[in-house]
Order: structure tokens, then C-alpha cells, then sequence
């Protein structure tokens, strides 16, 4: 007897937060209630599954960040702001943390306050995503998103760093700071 086996596809999961430093007083704040939050991922959340074969992704990990800083830069191109410049610093922490992520199930934001204090940034802002997905898809599905549409179409950031590494499932985790130094 043949037996097939059915995959269903890796779900897409998002996730967006925000973090800016107000310079004058030193304090923060996020825009975000911990119901927005919750809802689109973040604390308290159940860890998401993946049911998927084990896969290897078509394009390469630097071609996919590369696409993804193309197409969030046009889209603020389209809403008359200025194009992000990559960051050395955001670069490595969004790419440690794609990468921490991606060795995981789980989906989280890592600390703005250390990516604040890492970069020695005035402005934080984070957007994640996994899933078996192209760039554009991606950006996409970020840009019909309330939350990560606040945080890629924001007047505060300057440079961006993106992380995109593939799980042992073929899912591409993307993670996108966003800063201003």
C-alpha cells in the first residue's frame, strides 16, 4: 500500500512592538496596550506549532534580507518617508535574535531596553515574522497589520537591521529593528 503524506503549510505568525526614549525625561514608553500585544503575539501567548517537512529554503538568507529591506523601503518611499539605511548594529542583533528564534517554537520580542542600550538608540521599533513565505508576502502581510505598519511606517526610525534565518522546518523567522542612534 502507498502512503502519502499530507503537510499542511507552516503557519505565518507576526508579531510588532515598539519602544522610543524620550531624551529630555529618560523615560519610555509603549505605544502598544498589553491587549494589543497579547493579541498579536507577544506576552502570554501560547507557543505556536509548525507542522512542516524538514526543507531548506530556495533563495539564501542574505537575498531575503535584502528583499525585505528593498520592499520596506518602497513602501515609505510610497508614503513620502525616507528610505532606512542598514545599521551594523540592528543588522547583528536582528540576525542574532532571527537566528535564536529560529532554533526555537516560540515567537517573542527580545528586550527594547537592551536593544536600546546595545545600539545606544533613541528609538526602538520591532517587527517579526515566521512562516514558508517570499519577502514580498511577508512585507505584505506586515503592511495590512496595524501594529507593524505603525512601526515600518514611522517618521522616528533611521536604519534598519534585519535578520531572516530558516527553522528546521523550511519557515523563514524575520526579524526587523528598526532604530534611530
Amino acid at each position: 500500500m502507498n502512503m502519502m503524506r499530507v503537510l499542511r503549510p507552516a503557519q505565518t505568525i507576526l508579531t510588532a512592538t515598539v519602544i522610543t526614549v524620550v531624551a529630555a525625561s529618560g523615560m519610555l514608553s509603549e505605544p502598544a496596550s498589553a491587549a494589543e500585544r497579547t493579541a498579536i503575539g507577544g506576552a502570554g501567548h501560547a507557543p505556536m506549532r509548525l507542522a512542516s517537512a524538514s526543507a531548506r529554503p530556495v533563495m539564501s538568507s542574505r537575498a531575503y534580507r535584502l528583499q525585505v529591506q528593498r520592499l520596506v523601503n518602497s513602501a515609505r518611499r510610497r508614503h513620502h518617508l525616507p528610505p532606512l539605511r542598514v545599521s551594523t548594529c540592528a543588522q547583528r542583533v536582528a540576525g542574532r535574535w532571527s537566528a535564536h528564534l529560529a532554533a526555537g517554537r516560540s515567537l517573542q520580542h527580545q528586550s527594547m531596553r537592551r536593544l536600546l542600550h546595545t545600539c545606544r538608540a533613541r528609538y526602538v521599533g520591532e517587527t517579526l515574522g515566521r512562516g514558508s513565505i517570499s519577502p514580498r508576502t511577508l512585507v505584505g502581510l506586515w503592511m495590512h497589520s496595524t501594529p507593524h505598519r505603525r512601526v515600518l511606517l514611522s517618521r522616528s526610525p533611521r536604519c534598519i537591521g534585519i535578520g531572516a534565518t530558516p527553522d528546521g522546518h523550511g519557515a523563514w523567522v524575520v526579524t526587523a529593528n528598526l532604530m534611530r542612534l
